[in-house]
């Protein structure tokens, strides 16, 4: 227990009595006591002084009753004051007992020994209520509990559940409010079993089947029973409402009456149904007669449902559509099941038709025809749309055929006299009979015709590509750091005042097209000088993993559009168009380097960004 005394005199005098029979903490002022207090758990009895410097006694027994309650922490008020209204003054503001300095031992031991016992029985009472609620958990009926004016005390989580009311939300509400029902026939509000049980003083049981109208609104049918709760033979302190969801029971005459009002909607729902379906849906019987009709045939033909009923077959189609579709009407009423496509019926309306058609013949219990259900399709603008796809891909065809011939002469009629005017220009070169104001003109020939093989070459690797077959390859046993530096090395020849840095790390061997790769690096290199910034680093990377092996080329400089992103491996497309039209590209490098990966199983990635440069990223599975 704390003792709170500023005396230290009256302080060591009850410390020191106190301690014979209890462990005690003492303080010499409020503030102590109380900072002590929101730090740790409570004393089992606090003795607070009326007068203290700062806080009074008075004061801090206020403070404390707003956190603990009397029996958990139980305060006894020490005074010189002994008059009435001091008493009462202490007891208003939360000690549960008052003595008078000078106090008598006898007194104040057995005044705190009182405290203890009030402690003690509340502790005892919160095990029994914990017990109590426990149990009262556990079980699967819903319980609520109310004091004898019908308020509510508690339910468990089953009532919580049914009734949508939480213990909290409930607490000290009239019970009426948490649990309405009525009677499932009438509708009618029922009496609360809870009043009638505590204003007859004995269990109360349903009569009649009732509804539990949830805080929700939600119905749920129950079946409850209520008691008094007995403190003796005249008195009770309050009542326990026992219910349980009775769903299961009431679903069986539930479930018939169900059925009950769907076999009442099911011709509307049947109707909806049909109408919903885009097919033109009919029922004609063995006389060839119509019976019930979809809003689509309605529509198609024209003619209202009730005017298509026991109409003959040939008399809405008409004689020429009849003559056509006749044989097959006949067919579905001999009980053969077919589905057939018929083009150029003539159409009641005016026109023809191409018509798609389904008979599904009917049959009675004892086997013979009672007619079939048709399903028609009016197709005639699918038909159409077919047949222009059709014309749209030989048209296809014929190009593709162009192209091949296109390959056939771009690669004998172009290769070969380029060729040779590359030979020519080298010996011209080489004999040294050309005159040096000639000379430059001849250079001029090489470096141009250099570029049209190039753009051959290109111009055949991309319409290779667009066929269909993608770029074909020569697969050997290669090692990608070696390609990547021969292909660096060419470049460089090229470009010699470029700035270029080979890292090779990693096992870099694999099956692959050297002379493709090679290709791929000699495109992703050389477009990195052409759009990087001038005089700024360019790296070629390649790195052995795992399954595969990485090829990274990065430049700095201005970076890539975002809008040209998703089209820049595409054919004709070009980075930046000042660069492009100046190196006379037509587009078609990086359209070739992802044909070349793709046909290598592999994949290729740009970023680029302002910060840190432009990277293409190739991997390619060993």
């Amino acid at each position: 227990m704390w003792l709170v005394e500023d005396s230290p005199l009256q302080r060591a005098r009850a410390r020191e009595l106190l301690a014979r029979h209890h462990a005690v903490e003492t303080f010499e002022d409020a503030e102590q006591a109380l900072e002590r207090l929101s730090s740790g758990p409570p004393p089992d009895v606090l003795l607070l002084d009326w007068r203290l410097p700062g806080v009074s006694g008075l004061d801090a027994c206020r403070y404390v009753r707003e956190r603990y309650d009397e029996v958990t922490l139980p305060i006894l008020m020490i005074s010189t004051r002994g008059a009435h209204e001091d008493f009462t003054e202490g007891l208003q503001a939360g000690a549960n007992d008052y003595v008078a300095k000078p106090f008598d031992d006898a007194e104040m031991l057995a005044r705190v020994a009182s405290l203890l016992r009030v402690r003690s029985q509340g502790e005892r009472l919160r095990e029994r209520e914990a017990h109590l609620s426990t149990t009262l958990s556990s079980i699967s009926d819903a319980v609520i509990t109310t004091d004898k004016a019908g308020r509510v005390l508690f339910l468990n989580p089953v009532a919580e559940r049914l009734t949508g009311w939480s213990t909290s939300e409930a607490l000290h509400l009239p019970v009426a409010e948490v649990f309405r029902v009525i009677d499932a026939a009438t509708r009618e509000p029922l009496e609360n079993p809870v009043e009638r049980a505590l204003g007859l003083e004995s269990v109360q049981r349903p009569t009649r089947p009732a509804l539990l109208l949830r805080k929700d609104g939600k119905e749920v049918p129950i079946e409850d029973s209520a008691a008094p709760i007995r403190t003796g033979p005249d008195s009770s302190s309050g009542a326990v409402l026992i219910f349980r969801d009775v769903t299961e029971k009431t679903e069986v005459s539930r479930r018939n009456e169900a059925l009950t009002e769907q076999l009442r909607v099911s011709e509307a729902e049947q109707s909806l149904l049909l109408d919903a379906i885009p097919v033109l849906v009919s029922y004609v019987n063995a006389d060839e007669r119509y019976g019930r009709v979809n809003k689509a045939y309605e529509e198609w033909f024209g003619i209202s449902r009730d005017q298509l009923r026991n109409r003959k077959v040939r008399e809405v189609i008409g004689e020429a559509a009849y003559a056509v579709l006749g044989p097959y009407v006949r067919r579905g009423l001999a009980g053969e099941s077919l589905s057939f496509e018929q083009h150029d019926v003539p159409y009641r309306l005016g026109g023809k038709r191409d018509v798609r058609v389904s008979f599904i013949a009917h049959q009675t219990p004892d086997g013979a025809v009672d007619g079939y259900v048709a399903l028609l399709q009016d197709i005639t603008m699918q038909r159409k749309l077919e047949q222009e796809r059709e014309q749209h891909a030989r048209q296809l065809q014929q190009q593709a055929e162009f192209e091949q011939l296109l390959i056939g002469i771009v690669s004998h009629d172009l290769r070969n006299p380029l060729g040779a005017i590359l030979m020519g220009a080298e010996r011209l070169k080489r004999l040294g009979i050309v005159p040096p104001e000639a000379l430059r003109t001849v250079e001029r020939i090489q470096v141009s015709a250099t570029r049209a093989v190039k753009l051959v070459k290109e111009l055949l690797d991309f319409t290779q590509a667009r066929l269909g077959g993608g770029i074909r390859l020569e697969r050997t046993p290669s090692d990608l750091h070696q390609v990547c530096q021969a292909a660096t090395e060419e470049v460089e020849t090229a470009h010699p005042d470029a700035d270029v840095r080979v890292v090779a790390s990693g096992d870099g061997r694999g099956t692959w097209d050297a002379d493709r790769l090679a290709q791929v690096v000699q495109n992703l290199l050389t477009n990195a000088l052409k759009h990087g910034r001038p005089g700024a680093p360019v790296q070629v990377e390649t790195r052995g993993e795992d399954a595969q092996v990485t090829l990274r080329v990065h430049n700095e400089g201005p970076p890539i559009a975002a809008s040209q992103l998703p089209s820049l491996f595409q054919p004709l497309q070009r980075g930046t168009d000042a660069v492009d039209m100046a190196s006379r590209s037509v587009g078609l490098g990086l359209f070739i380097v992802k044909a070349i990966v793709d046909a290598h199983q592999g994949s290729v990635e740009v970023e680029s960004t302002a910060e840190r440069g432009t990277t293409f990223t190739v991997s390619l599975p060993r």
